[in-house]
C-alpha cells in the first residue's frame, strides 16, 4: 500500500511496465502475491495532431528565408516534403532513388517501409515533392535528400515558427499531420486510403487525424 502512492505519479507506460512485471512475478513463484492486482491503470489521452492551418501552412511555404541561413532553408524544404508526402524525419532522411517507383501512366510514386513501424507506405507524389527531390539531387549521394541531424532540425522549426509568425506550436511531425489533413482529408481524399499512405497499424489512428477538420 505505501507503493500505491509512488505508482500513482508514474507514467502510464512506467505503471503499465510495474504491473506486468509483479504479475511475472506472482506466476513464477518470486512474490506470494500479486501486488497492484486491482490496481486500474489510467486511461491514455488521446491527444489531437498538431497540424497545422492551411493559413500557417502557406506562410512557412512562401517564407523568404535570408540567404545566409541555409540550414533553416533545408529545414523548411524538409518539412514542405513532409507535408506533401506524410513522411516522418526518421523516414526522409533514410530514403533512397531506391525507394522511388513509376507507374504505367508514368506517375512517380514514393515507396519506403516506416522505421517506426516497419509497416510499408506507397504515395504518389506530388508536383511540390517531385521538385524538391529535383532540388537536392546529387548522384553521389545514395539518399534524396542530405542528412541533417535531429537537434538542428528541431532548433531551425523552432526558428521557422518565429520568422513565419506561427501562432500554433510546429514541429517536424506537424507536417505528418499536415499531409493527413490538409494536403489529402481537405482535399477529399478517403480516410481509408490516408490511413494506407500514412501506414497506421489500424484506421482509429488516422481518424484522430480526421478530427483536426
Amino acid at each position: 500500500t505505501c507503493a500505491l502512492p509512488i505508482l500513482s505519479k508514474m507514467k502510464f507506460l512506467g505503471n503499465s511496465i510495474l504491473k506486468k512485471i509483479c504479475k511475472i512475478a506472482f506466476k513464477e513463484g518470486i512474490s506470494e502475491k500479486f501486488h497492484f492486482a486491482h490496481y486500474k491503470l489510467p486511461k491514455q489521452k488521446i491527444t489531437t495532431p498538431k497540424a497545422l492551418s492551411r493559413e500557417s501552412f502557406e506562410k512557412v511555404r512562401d517564407l523568404e528565408i535570408p540567404k545566409n541561413c541555409p540550414s533553416t532553408r533545408y529545414t523548411r524544404d524538409l518539412f514542405l516534403f513532409a507535408c506533401y508526402t506524410g513522411t516522418a524525419y526518421a523516414d526522409v532522411v533514410r530514403i533512397t532513388k531506391e525507394n522511388l517507383f513509376t507507374d504505367e501512366e508514368g506517375s512517380l510514386w514514393l515507396k519506403y517501409a516506416r522505421k517506426k513501424t516497419d509497416y510499408r507506405a506507397r504515395v504518389k507524389l506530388l508536383p511540390e515533392a517531385i521538385a524538391l527531390i529535383e532540388k537536392y539531387k546529387n548522384e553521389s549521394r545514395n539518399t534524396l535528400f542530405p542528412m541533417q541531424s535531429q537537434d538542428m532540425v528541431k532548433a531551425n522549426m523552432k526558428g521557422l515558427r518565429v520568422m513565419a509568425d506561427i501562432k500554433e506550436p510546429m514541429t517536424y511531425h506537424s507536417g505528418r499531420h499536415s499531409f493527413a489533413s490538409l494536403i489529402t482529408l481537405e482535399e477529399g481524399v478517403p480516410i481509408e486510403t490516408i490511413s494506407r499512405m500514412l501506414r497506421h497499424g489500424n484506421i482509429q489512428t488516422t481518424q484522430i487525424y480526421a478530427r483536426v477538420t
